[in-house]
């Protein structure tokens, strides 16, 4: 019998990179976004039977009616949370709307994933991809939100996989933390003076790559994988002593300043 994988998010950027490798390790992909056309466009694209829908990952419903239709196409064995939004600016400047966004896409939205992914492969195992940050190891100025929506989507990864393990289904759950993806999501806030952090740093990740990664990472027995690996080694040093690392980070911000400024 044919397999399905579900991604959320997948009408560009690594979304998009993830479904077309999924397929080609011979699953049938679903790909849903809230754009509903792009979904569809690179249903096309992938061609091998995809298909996409829209997808308001807010609405927890959605999920398991997502959830259904995947296993009508085939037994699903993959679900690649990866729909996502980001914010700038200082945390006490955030609109309200921008507080219940964050938190429902980011982390709502892969919880809801999650619970419907488990329930339809059961017995039958698979895997499940949640798609973090790098954020979500260390403080991030001017992204608060978005780094602790990331901490907690890595959070409840570790603790999901924990609680599979405990109950002996074969299912595994993974978190990708990837360094600054050069994605839309990023390259919109490019003149954004909150956003200066994502600036401050090496060239941005090729989302093909993160792919990648993600790939291997489904298959592997880590339960979470930063991207890139040394950047990791780094920011859990930040994270220790914040007393130096926050002035450090400041420094960094003030780089990403300027290099938004020559942009």
């Amino acid at each position: 019998m044919s397999t399905t994988a579900v991604i959320t998010g997948a009408g560009r950027g690594i979304g998009r990179a993830l479904a077309r490798h999924l397929a080609d390790v011979g699953h049938q992909v679903v790909v849903t976004d809230i754009d509903g056309d792009a979904a569809e466009r690179v249903a096309a694209e992938i061609g091998c039977g995809a298909v996409g829908f829209a997808q308001n990952v807010r609405d927890i419903a959605s999920h398991r009616m997502i959830a259904e239709e995947a296993a009508t196409r085939g037994t699903l064995k993959v679900w690649v949370n990866n729909a996502g939004v980001l914010f700038a600016g200082d945390a006490w400047k955030q609109s309200d709307e921008e507080i219940a966004t964050i938190l429902e896409v980011n982390v709502r939205g892969v919880m809801a994933g999650s619970a419907a992914a488990v329930a339809q492969m059961g017995a039958g195992g698979g895997a499940i991809l949640n798609v973090a940050s790098i954020s979500a190891l260390t403080p991030v100025p001017g992204l608060a939100l978005y780094a602790a929506t990331k901490a907690a989507v890595l959070s409840y990864t570790t603790s999901l996989q924990g609680d599979l393990a405990h109950a002996g289904m074969p299912i595994r759950a993974r978190a990708l933390c990837p360094d600054v993806v050069g994605t839309q999501m990023v390259t919109s806030h490019a003149t954004d003076p909150g956003a200066a952090m994502l600036f401050s740093g090496p060239k941005p990740l090729d989302e093909d790559a993160v792919a990648r990664a993600g790939m291997a990472l489904i298959d592997s027995r880590q339960l979470f994988r930063v991207l890139p690996r040394w950047r990791g080694v780094l920011v859990r040093g930040v994270d220790v002593v914040p007393s130096i690392g926050l002035p450090m980070l400041r420094v960094m911000r003030k780089l990403g300043d300027r290099r938004q400024a020559r942009a």
